[in-house]
């Protein structure tokens, strides 16, 4: 048996803010942590796990 696995770190929120342009920081919160975030939050320094407040202040 063969299993293949795909990771696609910005889909969530692509799938959350599809009108959002690739170039705006964007993330998914859920519970006061980042879910995920785009590759343009990630060169601001956010990160999955992140409090609400640390991804904002940056």
């Amino acid at each position: 048996m063969r299993t293949l696995v795909l990771w696609c770190p910005d889909w969530p929120v692509r799938a959350a803010l599809p009108d959002l342009p690739r170039d705006v920081p964007g993330a998914v919160m859920d519970g006061g942590q980042v879910l995920a975030c785009n590759h343009a939050a990630r060169l601001e320094g956010v990160r999955r796990g992140m409090r609400r407040r640390d991804a904002q202040a940056r």
